[in-house]
Formats: structure tokens, C-alpha cells, sequence
């Protein structure tokens, strides 16, 4: 009896063991932001804060935990003084919000941070936390900001990168690691590990209050790319000077790209190399630091096999994978994800100078690690979106996290994410109807307008290498603004904006549980 009402159950439910996404509210409508930069956050207070920088101002909005607006027009506090404002970062310290933006001033670079209340919306103080003297566009390379802003995910601790505030065109880069109250813990310059070399940034970790480690390529004064090797910086709580440690990568190659995050519940420095092979095929190599003893274990060149067979089978004998590295993601047993995508750019020559026409936003595959660095599974998740008049590289999806880029229309919904839920983690992304079927087929449809798409999500579970495809809305033409979204692990709940196909130029705040 048990168990025929057990299979009645499946009949009536059929997707009740599936992992879901389902939507729990949405705000009011209001116009889509066209242009400047945007970020969402959630409050510990049960609270939702969005805040977008257009060319003028800033537009705040606060919803309570019952996802009402809050009125914050009232009160003292005004934005209208801020033009062109940059958005570097955003988050909470000390139960309010922290918003750090950049504007020039008489062509000076200026860092500034709002503190946010963050039950009333309103600001509670505005302090300058850089002035820099005039940046020499042609050493900047980092971002398209002045300043890149690191927060510490498992504290209220950042640091600030920026380039030395001095004339010499050498004079490198100056760090500050901030404490959650903002008070400054440690202050250094460095351009290299000596006189004759300099050290390239690719990535930096904070790690509470106890120290920044910074992940970059040394190379001779002439840039040879036989004398670059990846090296580590450490910058302890109280210290002015950085100490170097070599690293097991490999030397004398073409890097792409590198990063380190810190896993917490192994206590090691993960770190991720990106170079070109001689057969201009990207290589992806992988090594662990043990933060107590800074020893790095041997690196070890990694690669999605399973991802790279689907991808044969599916798309044809010509369809080798060949995604490069773009984030990892920790988990709490100490195990930790790293994810690929395809970027395939195409580039045309004019006047004999290379010009980018558009990149192609391909298959995305995802490694599962255990804490000990074994390959426990794979996925893959496939896609084709066409992105004109960018150029994507490796680790992309990591650099977005510490550093915000600017709403390009619709462009801004071709972008995945990656959501590491409780159970399961989840792909999150804006595809066509049509490509479920042209799966079957081995054929996929670029997506050029997201507008045509839907949002959907892929649960990484099971054993098939391709996850099964679900729908994030129940209304068809809905899409979502997913690289934007701010997830909170303890509540289960992702936020972000979404776009219906009544009103294409409005949007709404959408609360989305997920299981």
C-alpha cells in the first residue's frame, strides 16, 4: 500500500525530487537601467538594496524583508553631486551598507565610500579614501576603473589596489587592506621581487585580518616572456613589505591569466594558470598553498575529459572542447568547483590592425573537486550567444566579481552564472526555446537578441554529463539580468532583475528561492 502510494506520488508530482528555482516575489516595475553601473545586495536585516550609478547621481532603492519598498527620499541625503560616478564595489560592514565608487576630479582619480543605513537607505557618511595624481593611461591595464576593491567573502575585511601615487612611470602598485570598521591594518608599494624584475598583477585574496596574498607574473625589465614565472605575494597584518614565493607553475610561457581564492575549511590557497600551448590551444594548470606553511604543492595541468567526450558525441568529431578557466567556487566540506567556458572570438584585420567583431559565448563546463583535489564529477552545459564588439578572456567571470562593468543594453543578459546552492549548485542563464530541440540534433542557434530568450536554469546532479533544462519563470519571454544577482546561501535567496515581454523597457526586482 506504502508503495503504490509512493509511485501515485511520482504520477501526481513528477518533478518533485528535481531541484527547483521558483520565484517568491517581485518589486514594481521601474525603467531599465540603459547604462551606467548596478549592483545588488541582501542585507543581513532581512533588507534588499539596489543601487545604480547613471551618468548623474545615484538611484537607491531598499525593499524590507516582506520585499516592500522603503521610502528613502526623505531625510538630508543626496547624490546629486556625484557625475560619472564608477561603482567598485558594495557590500555590508558593521550592519550597514559600504558603497565604494571613483569619479575624477580636475582629472584626478578619487575613491570615495558611502555608508548606507541599511534600514532606512539613507546615508549615514561620506569619506574620501584615495586622491590620486593623474594615471599614465598607457601602464593602465587592470580595469576600467582607477581603484579594484577585494572584499574578504568570509568577513567584513577589503583591501584596495591602485597604482603608486608617485611620478616615475615604475613606480608600480600600492595596496591597502582595510579592517570592517575601515580602519587601515596595512599599507605597501611593491613594483617586483627586486631592482631587475617586475611583477605583473593578475589576482589578490584577503584573508580577514590577517594577511593579503597576491597572485602575479614576474618578469625582466624588457617583459621576455622566457624570464615570466608565477609568483605569490604576501602582505601581513602591521607589514610594509611584501614577501615573494615561487610557485610550481610553469616558466617561461605565454600566461593568459591567473587567480587565487582562499578555501577556509582546508586553509589553502587554490590558484589557477592560464597559458598558450606552441599550438595556441589554451592550457589550464592547478596548485594549493598551504596557508600555514606556504608550501605549494606540485601544479598539475587540469582539463574537463568528461565535458570535452559529451562535446564530441553531441556536436561532431570537429567539436573538441576547448573552454578556458573562469571561476572557482569553495564549498563548505572543503571541495570546490571549477568552472570553463568557450569564448570564441572573431577578429578581422583592418589596415592591417586587429579588430574584434564579436565573441561567441560557448559551452560552459563544470569540474567537481574534492578537498584533496580528486575529480569527483562533470557537467556540461551547452549554449552558443553572440556578443558583438567584445572580447572575452579567461577568468572574466572571476574579474567581475571584484570589479563592476558597465550595462551595455542587452548584452548584459548573455552572461551565465554560477549559483552554489546547498544541495546542488546551479547554471543560470538567458537561452532560446528552440535550442531543447537543436540539442537533439547537434545543433545549437545563437542567441543574438537575449530579448528572444528565456531564463533558465541547470541543476548539476545526476550522472548525465548534461544536466536536464528547467525554466526559471513560468511566463514565456522573460529573461533575467543573472550576472548581476546577488545570492544568499543562509536564506536560499537569489535577486536580481528581470525583463517580461509586455514592457521591454521596464524591469522589476525578483526574489527567487532556491532549493
Amino acid at each position: 500500500m506504502r508503495r503504490a502510494l509512493s509511485l501515485c506520488l511520482l504520477a501526481v508530482f513528477p518533478f518533485a525530487l528535481h531541484a527547483q528555482i521558483k520565484t517568491i516575489a517581485e518589486s514594481p516595475s521601474f525603467e531599465e537601467p540603459s547604462g551606467g553601473l548596478a549592483r545588488i545586495l541582501q542585507l543581513k536585516n532581512g533588507n534588499t538594496l539596489y543601487v545604480h550609478f547613471p551618468s548623474k547621481g545615484v538611484n537607491i532603492q531598499l525593499y524590507d524583508s516582506s520585499h516592500r519598498r522603503i521610502d528613502t527620499t526623505t531625510g538630508t541625503s543626496t547624490f546629486a553631486h556625484i557625475r560619472n560616478g564608477n561603482l567598485d564595489a558594495i557590500f555590508e560592514s558593521q550592519g550597514n551598507a559600504t558603497v565604494l565608487y571613483s569619479v575624477k576630479e580636475s582629472k584626478r582619480p578619487l575613491l570615495v565610500r558611502l555608508t548606507i543605513d541599511a534600514g532606512t537607505g539613507q546615508l549615514l557618511r561620506e569619506d574620501t579614501v584615495a586622491n590620486l595624481d593623474k594615471v599614465n593611461r598607457r601602464k593602465k591595464k587592470l580595469s576600467s576603473s582607477d581603484f579594484l576593491v577585494i572584499k574578504d567573502p568570509y568577513s567584513e575585511n577589503y583591501a584596495v589596489w591602485m597604482y603608486a601615487n608617485m611620478e616615475e612611470a615604475d613606480a608600480g602598485y600600492e595596496i591597502v587592506h582595510y579592517a570592517a570598521d575601515h580602519h587601515e591594518i596595512s599599507r605597501a608599494r611593491f613594483t617586483g621581487p627586486d631592482n631587475e624584475t617586475r611583477f605583473q598583477y593578475w589576482d589578490m585574496v584577503v584573508i580577514g585580518d590577517k594577511k593579503l596574498c597576491i597572485l602575479g607574473m614576474a618578469q625582466n625589465a624588457a617583459n621576455e616572456v622566457a624570464s615570466s614565472e608565477m609568483k605569490l605575494a604576501t602582505l601581513e597584518k602591521g607589514h610594509i613589505f611584501f614577501r615573494f614565493s615561487s610557485l610550481s607553475f610553469p616558466t617561461g610561457v605565454s600566461v593568459q591569466g591567473g587567480f587565487v581564492k582562499y578555501n577556509p575549511y582546508t586553509d589553502q590557497l587554490i590558484l589557477l594558470e592560464a597559458h598558450l600551448k606552441e599550438d595556441k590551444k589554451m592550457a589550464t594548470w592547478l596548485t594549493t598553498v598551504q596557508l600555514s606553511t606556504m608550501e605549494a604543492v606540485a601544479a598539475k595541468e587540469i582539463f574537463p575529459d568528461k565535458a570535452n567526450q559529451k562535446s564530441l558525441e553531441v556536436f561532431g568529431p570537429k567539436a573538441s572542447y576547448e573552454g578556458v578557466p573562469q571561476n572557482v567556487f569553495i564549498k563548505k566540506d572543503g571541495g570546490y568547483s571549477i568552472v570553463f567556458e568557450e569564448l570564441d572570438n572573431f577578429v578581422r584585420l583592418v589596415n592591417s590592425v586587429p579588430v574584434v567583431i564579436s565573441t561567441i559565448l560557448s559551452n560552459v563546463a563544470v569540474i567537481d573537486m574534492d578537498a584533496e583535489g580528486k575529480e569527483i564529477n562533470t557537467w556540461m552545459v551547452p549554449k552558443r550567444q553572440l556578443n558583438p564588439g567584445l572580447i572575452m578572456k579567461a577568468f572574466y567571470q572571476k574579474n567581475r566579481e571584484n570589479a563592476t562593468d558597465k550595462i551595455d543594453l542587452s548584452d548584459q543578459y548573455k552572461f551565465f552564472s554560477y549559483v552554489p546552492g546547498v544541495k546542488h549548485d546551479y547554471i543560470l542563464m538567458n537561452d532560446l526555446e528552440e535550442n531543447k530541440e537543436k540539442l537533439e540534433k547537434g545543433k545549437l542557434t545563437v542567441m543574438r537578441d537575449a530579448r528572444e530568450g528565456n531564463g533558465f536554469y541547470y541543476a548539476l546532479e545526476g550522472k548525465e554529463v548534461i544536466p536536464r533544462r528547467n525554466a526559471v519563470f513560468q511566463q514565456q519571454k522573460n529573461i533575467a539580468l543573472f550576472s548581476m544577482a546577488d545570492y544568499d546561501i543562509d536564506r536560499n535567496t537569489l535577486v536580481t532583475l528581470k525583463r517580461s515581454q509586455e514592457n521591454r523597457r521596464d524591469v522589476k526586482l525578483v526574489w527567487l528561492n532556491v532549493h
